[in-house]
């Protein structure tokens, strides 16, 4: 028969066992519940490393944005000079037609209307270079080269890199075309202009393009990294949480025998 000091050994080991078993599945409770593998301790080295990977991520993220509102800023100063270079054509046009001028009346106006239609146009043309902005910045200028300046930064790596983009070019302000005459030398002044700064636009959205692609698939690949290190592995935990469980319940089920078998020799021996 079992000593009274045995038993009180064996439902302390019980009682060790349940209380270990107990702290497994809290810790698998927790990682389960917040999805983090670090909680209470586990892998806080892959815990650091995954944390690194997560704000390089976001920093790569953020930079796609800035690529994103640079392609919008962009689009904006193309679909402008498109406007403007329209009002070019047609003021070319004005001004081949006023090189007949010796076969059009002056006394039924039409010298006059052209006159009148080719200030308009090109006043219509430095209007919609100097108003139209995007979030407040000037797009197009026509009183000197506007160049404007995006900053990509990825944060945490061993370079900075910042890309300018726009324009680059002034477009003639043809807002004192006064006659139709003149038209042809200011409209195609400004016509070469515009294919200047289109040019200009068109490589930089191929290059803010490309680096959106790179900066996008490398934002994607460190979120995956960092998560692979960091986020809890569901099936170990689970059956972790299930060992632990089972575990706990058979220690407290021993130490209880214990404490009866306990009662009982004592009972006997009183």
């Amino acid at each position: 028969m079992p000593s009274v000091s045995n038993i009180a050994i064996g439902a302390n080991m019980a009682a060790a066992a349940a209380n270990k078993a107990r702290h497994g599945m809290n810790e698998s409770i927790a990682r389960l519940s917040t999805g983090i593998r670090a909680m209470y301790g586990g892998d806080a080295a892959g815990h650091s490393v995954g944390t690194v990977h997560s704000a390089q991520s976001k920093s790569y993220s953020a930079a796609s944005r800035n690529i994103e509102n640079a392609i919008s800023y962009l689009q904006t100063g193309e679909s402008i000079l498109l406007e403007v270079a329209n009002l070019g054509q047609r003021m070319r046009e004005l001004g081949i037609q006023a090189d007949n001028a010796e076969l059009l009346s002056t006394s039924n106006k039409q010298i006059a209307a052209m006159n009148a239609e080719a200030n308009l146009l090109g006043d219509s043309a430095t209007k919609i270079v100097d108003s139209v902005k995007f979030n407040g910045v000037e797009v197009v200028g026509s009183a000197s080269a506007t160049e404007a300046k995006l900053d990509i930064v990825y944060t945490g790596d061993a370079y900075d890199t910042t890309y300018e983009t726009g324009p680059a070019t002034s477009i003639t302000d043809t807002a004192d075309l006064a006659t139709a005459a003149a038209a042809t030398a200011e409209a195609d002044t400004l016509l070469g202009e515009v294919a200047t700064a289109l040019g200009n636009i068109a490589a930089d959205l191929t290059a803010l393009k490309a680096f959106q692609g790179a900066v996008s698939s490398t934002s994607a690949n460190l979120a995956a990294a960092g998560a692979r290190v960091m986020d809890t592995d569901y099936a170990t935990e689970t059956a972790s949480l299930t060992k632990n469980s089972i575990l706990n319940q058979a220690a407290l089920s021993m130490a209880a025998q214990a404490n009866n078998a306990q009662s009982a020799i004592l009972s006997v021996l009183q």
